[in-house]
């Protein structure tokens, strides 16, 4: 019995020392506690070069010069939308009763509806501006403007503004040269041009930027005697280059539709407008001005 005791003790000795002698040594580096290398590894964005964009930045429009409280309003249907299949026009037909009833709250409140050529003289110190002018625009020149709104607008004495896109008059949809000459020769009406085909014009070549504006410029002016000063850029949407081709086209200023109704000579040639889509209540309208 003792001695299995004592080959117990010497076995359980034995290994003891076994294990001392096999057991790993520490790593040097965290002995003496330097930290340890991190391999590196190059990330992956650096295989690889960023393309950078050739997209413009966006036209940023700022105020600068004489300024002056002078909203615009945009409008496009006084009507229904005529073509069921562009769904997406519908927010902007105004019914005929909304556009009478906003109409009488700028009567009843004092507005004096005015000219782009009157603004532009007002903002460059040439003229006196009425104490509450408002101007009041049509983007299109839709048959309604003449069945709707033309007999509202006689109704207040009221002048307004109309863009053409001179190569769809008379089309489908679109008033006709002769309804366009009645509502001018009323007074009330002025035309100003909306390109030829209401193309992007951001989008064109040169060239073909050049006859956009110069075209309808030159049809408007021989179809009713009078400077065509004005663009309203289709889809509000113009650039750099285009604002510099408006100006070396003859026009005074150009029309775009973001929101201010602050004009300003500093926007002059992307003025800022007010949309008025069809469900707009009076009180919201009246908040917009």
């Amino acid at each position: 019995m003792v001695k299995i005791l004592w080959g117990i003790i010497l076995l359980a000795f034995f290994l003891i020392i076994l294990a001392i002698v096999i057991k790993p040594a520490k790593n040097e580096a965290l002995v003496n506690n330097q930290p340890v290398p991190v391999p590196s590894f190059s990330p992956l964005t650096s295989s690889f070069s960023l393309i950078p964009s050739n997209s413009p930045k966006p036209v940023v429009p700022v105020h600068s010069g004489r300024q002056a409280h002078i909203p615009i309003l945009l409008y496009h249907y006084i009507g229904g939308n005529p073509n069921p299949d562009d769904s997406a026009r519908d927010n902007l037909s105004v019914s005929p009763e909304k556009f009478d009833e906003q109409m009488g709250y700028l009567s009843q409140n004092g507005y004096d509806p005015i000219t782009l050529d009157t603004m532009v003289a007002g903002l460059r110190g040439i003229a006196s501006l009425p104490s509450k002018p408002v101007v009041i625009t049509f983007d299109d020149g839709y048959v309604d403007l003449y069945i709707n709104a033309f007999g509202i607008l006689r109704k207040y004495g009221f002048r307004a503004v109309a863009f053409i896109p001179t190569g769809l008059i008379g089309t489908k949809y679109y008033a006709s040269w002769e309804q366009l000459s009645e509502m001018q020769a009323s007074g009330l009406l002025s035309f100003e041009s909306h390109s030829v085909s209401h193309a992007n014009l951001p989008s064109l070549t040169k060239d073909r930027l050049v006859s956009e504006l110069a075209e309808s410029k030159k049809t408007l002016e021989a179809r009713f005697g009078v400077p065509i000063n004005f663009i309203a850029y289709p889809n509000g949407i113009s650039s750099e280059q285009v604002q510099e081709a408006v100006k070396t086209a003859g026009y005074i200023g150009g029309i775009g539709t973001w929101f201010s109704t602050t004009q300003s000579e500093g926007t002059i040639y992307n003025m800022p407008r007010i949309k008025i889509p069809g469900g707009l209540s009076l009180l919201d309208f009246a908040k917009r001005l």
